[in-house]
């Protein structure tokens, strides 16, 4: 090395041109000092994978390259869409199994403490604080719900027995205040419009004082706070009363009627919202695979 150039790469320039100085009838070549020596030790710092697979090319002549950004495409809209659709499945799930935790207690109540023998005359007092309404009681006698041998769509135990509801002032009631029916249902042989829960060797024969309100604001009944009636038959047969209001109430029911409805309106809605801005993302995403934007180019000037 001289005094001149202090660097590996100019001694080995220097090289060169003495070389080429000396070589007699050589011709010249475009070859310059810069292509020999290369990038200089800053210069190769610089130099990133994107430069070299552009073409770029440590130790040649000054160069421009062309450096280009993917345009986003539908990935990220897909993605989401599926993530929404997932969250969708699950809300949908998850109201769908609340629905049927929901019906499994319902069908796993239990008349039994809640069952009182009236024999064949008692009084029933309607108790309606709230004014919300009342589920009422169930009347039962003995017998086989599902027995009719002379087949005409009447219960066996039910044949020759008339019930009577007189109000306070022993008016009859019985159609303001109860639905009493000794029926037989279609194919199934059970005693119709009420579920039985775990009730056993008993037959509903009537529905008493039930005044909850339906959706456009009507009850089945007409009872009156504080009301008392007279519940009899005229066959001497034992009956018993089933007090609705109290099993909904003290077992729980209610109060997990509300909890799961509620777990399960909003699950249902988180699904469907989800469902929905999955949609939408599936269509964004179908949208940028038909017309994706073309990359984006940058030059760059490399000496």
């Amino acid at each position: 090395m001289d005094g001149n150039n202090l660097t590996p790469w100019g001694a080995m320039a220097d090289a060169v041109t003495n070389h080429q100085e000396n070589v007699s009838g050589s011709n010249s070549t475009n070859v310059s000092g810069a292509d020999v020596s290369g990038p200089s030790p800053v210069l190769q710092q610089q130099i990133t994978p994107e430069m070299v697979a552009a073409g770029y090319q440590p130790g040649m002549a000054p160069q421009k390259i062309s450096v280009g950004d993917e345009g986003k495409g539908p990935k990220v809209p897909m993605i989401i869409a599926a993530v929404l659709v997932v969250i969708g499945l699950i809300g949908f799930g998850t109201g769908i199994a609340v629905g049927a935790s929901l019906e499994d207690t319902f069908n796993k109540l239990s008349t039994i403490e809640y069952t009182t023998s009236i024999g064949d005359s008692g009084e029933l007092t309607h108790d309606d604080e709230d004014g919300l309404g009342e589920e009422g009681w169930y009347l039962l006698i003995p017998g086989d719900s599902k027995a009719d041998l002379n087949e005409n769509n009447i219960v066996d135990a039910c044949e020759n027995v008339s019930f009577s509801i007189l109000d306070e002032d022993g008016n009859d009631a019985s159609e303001r205040t109860a639905r009493i029916s000794c029926s037989m249902a279609g194919d199934d042989g059970t005693k119709v419009y009420e579920p039985y829960f775990d009730i056993q060797d008993h037959i509903i024969v009537g529905r008493i004082c039930y005044t909850m309100e339906d959706e456009v604001g009507d009850s089945e009944h007409d009872c009156n706070e504080g009301e008392v009636l007279t519940v009899s038959n005229d066959a001497g047969v034992n009956m018993s009363v089933v007090d609705l209001d109290a099993m909904y109430i003290e077992s729980g029911f209610v109060e997990e009627l509300l909890t799961k409805t509620g777990v399960s309106v909003a699950s249902f809605g988180a699904g469907c919202c989800s469902a929905c801005g999955g949609l939408i993302a599936l269509i964004i995403g179908l949208t940028r695979l038909g017309g994706k934007k073309p990359a984006k180019q940058y030059q760059f000037q490399i000496q």
